[in-house]
């Protein structure tokens, strides 16, 4: 019994990682996104205002990340520590 408990904790501490996400706003970003939406932070985050306010990210990078990041402020990747 004991044997079987330990493996099952110890399999799990693997798993957990694999389902970690960071938020960013409202939205839920997986690991596989957050690269993506750092860069866009990255991006928004050197802008002035008034560019922010026409800017669209690239189709490749909102597909990519899983997210529509024109939803994403500049406000929210601070928060998040992204920028």
């Amino acid at each position: 019994m004991f044997k079987k408990t330990t493996l099952a904790v110890a399999l799990s501490l693997f798993a957990i990682p694999a389902f970690a996400q960071t938020t960013v706003g409202t939205v839920q970003v997986t690991p596989e996104g957050l690269p993506y939406v750092a860069s866009y932070c990255d991006e928004i985050g050197s802008m002035s205002v008034s560019d922010r306010s026409d800017y669209m990210p690239g189709l490749a990078q909102s597909v990519a990340s899983g997210i529509s990041l024109k939803t994403i402020t500049v406000s929210d990747c601070e928060r998040a520590g992204l920028i």
